[in-house]
This record gives C-alpha cells, sequence and structure tokens, in this order.
C-alpha cells in the first residue's frame, strides 16, 4: 500500500527535479523552431508530429523527466494550433483529435520512462 510518506520521499522527488530554467527555454524555443520549420517546409503534419515527439524524448532525456512533461504540453499545445482550422486550438478532425491524443499520450508515458532512467550513481 501506497503511504503519503512514500509519495513524498526523496527518491520520488527526484523523479521530478527541475534542472534548470534556461534548459527549460531553451527547450521551448527548439520546439517552436521545430514546428516553424516544418510549417516552412510544408512537412506533413505526420511528420511534424514525429519530428516534435523525438524532440521531446531528447529534451527528456538530456533535461529529465520535469522538463520533459513540460515540452509534451507545449508541444501538444504546437501542434493544436498547427491542425485545422490553423491558426485556433479548436481541432475539428476526429482523426486529427485522436492523432492529437495519441501523441500526447506517447510523448507523456515516453518521458515518465526515459526520465525515470536517470538514476545517480551511487
Amino acid at each position: 500500500m501506497l503511504s503519503i510518506g512514500a509519495a513524498f520521499s526523496a527518491d520520488r522527488a527526484r523523479l521530478f527535479r527541475f534542472r534548470s530554467l534556461p534548459g527549460t527555454l531553451l527547450s521551448t524555443i527548439a520546439l517552436i523552431f521545430i514546428a516553424a520549420i516544418c510549417n516552412r517546409l510544408n512537412i506533413g503534419k505526420d511528420a511534424s508530429m514525429l519530428l516534435l515527439l523525438l524532440a521531446v524524448l531528447a529534451i527528456s532525456k538530456v533535461e529529465g523527466l520535469l522538463s520533459g512533461l513540460i515540452a509534451t504540453a507545449i508541444a501538444t499545445l504546437i501542434l493544436a494550433w498547427v491542425f485545422p482550422p490553423g491558426g485556433s486550438m479548436l481541432v475539428k478532425s476526429s482523426s486529427d483529435r485522436l492523432a492529437l491524443a495519441l501523441f500526447l499520450l506517447i510523448a507523456t508515458l515516453g518521458s515518465r520512462v526515459i526520465g525515470r532512467r536517470e538514476r545517480p550513481a551511487s
């Protein structure tokens, strides 16, 4: 049984360690840059999603779990903005909604798996 003490233990707090604000800001800029390049080069939605997913997983690996989850939220908002109708957070197509939900799920789970792998050597 999970107790409150175990939920807020030092080991659990290490998982959600926030490495650096500049790293998170740089990650956000990188996500926006990737989305802008995809938009400028008329790369399709699917390829854009895969590039953003790759970026989110790389951010999780380099910056840790919390930054990876923040990157997941930012990438999801970027994708919602890009899906038709462009320039709106309203996603009309049910297939686009499903793709966005799957992106959110896969990016969140990937960030958790990769973010948890970083254990300090004791």
